[in-house]
Parts: C-alpha cells; sequence; structure tokens
C-alpha cells in the first residue's frame, strides 16, 4: 500500500471560493433591501393618502356627485349655501341659459346695485325649506372667458318679486349673495 499523504493539497478555482447568488449583477442580499425600502415607502404614501383624504371635517362635493343639487318635485334644483359653488360651477360647465319670461333679471341687478352683467340665470328652490327663487350668476367677465380661464363670479340669490317692487328695500328680496370660485374646463 501507499502511504497516504499527510497533507492535502487543496486547489481552488479562481472565484469558486466567492461566488455568490446575483440578480441581473447585483448582489442578492441588496436587491432584498432595495424591494423592503420600496414596500416601506409605498406602505407609508398609502397611509398618508387615506389620512389626507379622509375625515378631517372637510367636506368635498364634486360638480357631477348626484348630491349636488337635488330636484324638487316642480324640478327645480335645490341650492343651499353649501351647494351653491357646485350649482354655479355646472352651470357655466353646461353653459345653459334658462329663459326668464316672467322675471326681469336686468331690473333685479340694478335694484341690488349691482353693475355686473349676467352671465346665467336659473330658477331654484332655496335652502331646506325651498323657497322660490332665482339664481343669478354675474360677473365682469364673459361666459366663454370663465370657462376657458376660470375665476371669480358672484352669485346672487334673489326672491321672483325682485325687480317688480319700486322703492322696495333691496335687502327684502335678496336671500344671499357671495363670490364663487370657478375651475376652467
Amino acid at each position: 500500500m501507499t502511504p497516504r499523504p499527510t497533507h492535502r493539497t487543496t486547489r481552488r478555482r479562481s472565484g469558486e471560493g466567492l461566488q455568490r447568488s446575483m440578480v441581473l449583477d447585483i448582489p442578492l442580499p441588496m436587491v432584498i433591501v432595495a424591494l423592503v425600502a420600496t414596500a416601506a415607502l409605498g406602505l407609508q404614501l398609502a397611509v398618508a393618502l387615506e389620512q389626507s383624504t379622509s375625515g378631517g371635517g372637510r367636506s368635498v362635493t364634486s360638480v357631477d356627485a348626484t348630491g349636488a343639487s337635488g330636484m324638487n318635485s316642480a324640478g327645480l334644483p335645490v341650492v343651499t349655501e353649501t351647494g351653491i359653488g357646485p350649482e354655479v360651477q355646472r352651470l357655466i360647465d353646461s353653459g345653459v341659459m334658462q329663459p326668464s319670461t316672467s322675471f326681469d333679471a336686468g331690473l333685479c341687478l340694478t335694484e341690488q346695485g349691482i353693475g355686473d352683467s349676467i352671465l346665467i340665470i336659473e330658477e331654484v328652490a332655496w335652502s331646506a325649506d325651498e323657497t322660490r327663487a332665482w339664481l343669478l350668476v354675474h360677473g365682469p367677465v364673459d361666459r366663454e372667458t370663465l370657462r376657458a380661464n376660470g375665476g371669480t363670479v358672484s352669485a346672487t340669490v334673489v326672491l321672483p318679486s325682485c325687480g317688480t317692487q319700486d322703492g322696495a328695500d333691496p335687502s327684502t328680496t335678496r336671500l344671499w349673495t357671495g363670490d364663487v370660485m370657478i375651475g376652467s374646463l
């Protein structure tokens, strides 16, 4: 028998002991760390989005939402102070001008001391008691410019008797007046 050598010669091929798992020439531990960091960032963004869009006491109503302005039994939109913005935006977007055969909107605005031109008028039911009224949207710009650029318009809600009583106090026919921000199309 031949004696066995007491020392073993170990031959390493170059790189054989250093070979690691790689994914697209990136070490596997680096890929795992990147995936974990991405998942954590995604989770933080999802939580932040949930917090920014939920509750918080703010109420946002889309113009296209069914609750933006309901209709009463007479077919008039029911508008309140909180829903007047979406209603004015809807009117500007649709461009509908309701004919007012029984209501002189120009004389009414003059009676109210308003020198703006009328952009849109609509007969509405005002507030919870559904008082029959006219919504007058007026401002210094024309409707097409407003639709293209957006901006601020004035809205006034008046009783149908506005403009028909000579010498009457304008505040007796005015139900609400204010400014409304309109977005562009």
